[in-house]
C-alpha cells in the first residue's frame, strides 16, 4: 500500500462492461487512499445505475464528449470495445487529461503510432494496462528463472485457454475481435520479458477452432532468439487438454506450473551428485543400447506460488498511481507496448485471419 499524504487520483470510467464493472472498478476500490472513481460513463442507463451502486457518489455520462468536459477528472480509463480504444485516447489525450487503455490499446502498428504520436504532445500521459506481468504465476516463474536452479534455460512453454464457444463481440473481425488482440497483448508482453532480447527468428500460426464467430480463436508464436532460447506459446480457445500454464527447461531442470495450482513442481539435478566425466565414442554400440547407462540423481520439490517480488492482478494501479503522483516511470513502456503491437500485427497479416 503506498501511503504519500496526496490526494486520491480522481477517475472517470468509460465502458462498464466486463472490464469496467468487474475488473476495474473492484480494483480501483481496494485502493481508496489513491484513486476515487468520480464519473462513470455508458450509453446504457442500466450499466450506469450498476455503477452508482458499487460508486454511490460518482457522476454519471452517457455520452463520452460530456465527460471529458468534465474538469475534475484526471484519469480517464478506458475499458470500452476494442474499436473504441484509438478514437476514444486520442480525443482525451487533446484535453491533457491521463489516460489508462484497457488491452488492446490499439488494434494496429499504424494507429499505434499515430497514438504514440498524441501521448508525445501529451505529456507523455497515455498509460497501456499490461497488468498480466504482475500475475503472480508469471512472477514466480520470473523467480525461478533468474534464481539459477534450472541452469542456463533453453526453452520456455507458456499454454492458455479452454474449450469454449464464445459468440460475443470478441469473435468478430469487424469489431476487432479474435484471440489475438484479445489475449495476444497479455501474453506476448509476458513472452517478450521472458526472452529478454530481441527475437531472431518467429514462427507463427492462427485457426478459427470451436469460436461460433469469424475471428481467430487459436494461436501459437514461437520466438527464439540470439542466443537460442525459444518461448513457445500457444492461446487456445479450443484446448481439450490441461497443460502447465508455464514449462521452464533447463540444463539442470524443468519447472512447470499448471492453471490454478497453489504450488509448482520443481525437478532438478542433485547438486551434491556430481555427474561422471563421460567420452563419446564412434564404435558400434551394443544392441539396445543407448550408451553406457548411469543413475541420474534427481530432486522433486514443490514451489509455493508465493513470489517475494510484488505480484497480483491490481497491482499494476500502485504503479499507475507513482506515475500520476510521484513521477516514478510506469513500469510498462509505451514503446514496449507498441513493439508488441507490431509483432501481433505482422503475424497476424500473415495468417489470413487480419
Amino acid at each position: 500500500m503506498i501511503h504519500t499524504g496526496r490526494p486520491p487520483i480522481r477517475v472517470g470510467i468509460v465502458g462498464l462492461g466486463r472490464a469496467g464493472l468487474q475488473m476495474h472498478g473492484p480494483e480501483l476500490a481496494r485502493y481508496p487512499d489513491q484513486f476515487h472513481v468520480l464519473a462513470v460513463c455508458d450509453p446504457i442507463k442500466e450499466r450506469r445505475d450498476i455503477a452508482q451502486q458499487q460508486f454511490p457518489r460518482c457522476r454519471l455520462y452517457r455520452r463520452f464528449e460530456d465527460m471529458l468536459e468534465d474538469a475534475d477528472i484526471e484519469l480517464i480509463d478506458i475499458c470500452t470495445p476494442s474499436t473504441y480504444h484509438v478514437p476514444m485516447a486520442i480525443a482525451a489525450l487533446k484535453t491533457k487529461k491521463w489516460v489508462n487503455v484497457e488491452r488492446p490499446f490499439c488494434l494496429e502498428y499504424d494507429q499505434a503510432m499515430v497514438l504514440r504520436a498524441t501521448a508525445i504532445k501529451s505529456g507523455g500521459r497515455l498509460l497501456v494496462r499490461h497488468n498480466y506481468r504482475y500475475e503472480p504465476a508469471f512472477v514466480q516463474t520470473q523467480e525461478i528463472i533468474e534464481s539459477g536452479v534450472l541452469g542456463p534455460v533453453y526453452d520456455i512453454k507458456i499454454r492458455r485457454g479452454q474449450f469454449r464457444r464464445r459468440d460475443d463481440w470478441q469473435t468478430v473481425k469487424s469489431c476487432g475481435g479474435g484471440i489475438c488482440m484479445a489475449w495476444g497483448p497479455a501474453f506476448l508482453d509476458q513472452a517478450q520479458i521472458l526472452l529478454r532480447t530481441t527475437p531472431t527468428k518467429i514462427f507463427s500460426d492462427f485457426k478459427r477452432v470451436a469460436s461460433v464467430g469469424d475471428a481467430e480463436d487459436y494461436m501459437r508464436i514461437i520466438l527464439r532468439n540470439f542466443s537460442g532460447l525459444t518461448v513457445d506459446m500457444e492461446i487456445s480457445g479450443g484446448r481439450v487438454g490441461l497443460d502447465p500454464l508455464f514449462c521452464v527447461t533447463g540444463e539442470k531442470g524443468e519447472f512447470r506450473l499448471y492453471p490454478n495450482a497453489p504450488e509448482g513442481t520443481l525437478r532438478i539435478l542433485d547438486p551434491t551428485k556430481k555427474l561422471p566425466r563421460r567420452r563419446s565414442s564412434v564404435r558400434t554400440p551394443p544392441l539396445g543400447s543407448f550408451g553406457t547407462a548411469e543413475t541420474i540423481h534427481w530432486i522433486d520439490k514443490q514451489v509455493p506460488v508465493a513470489p517475494k517480488n510484488r505480484a497480483g492482478m491490481d497491482v499494476i494501479w500502485q504503479d499507475v498511481y507513482r506515475q500520476i503522483r510521484q513521477n516514478i516511470p510506469y513500469p510498462v513502456s509505451l514503446d514496449t507496448a507498441i513493439e508488441t503491437i507490431r509483432l501481433l500485427t505482422l503475424l497476424k497479416k500473415d495468417s489470413n485471419y487480419a
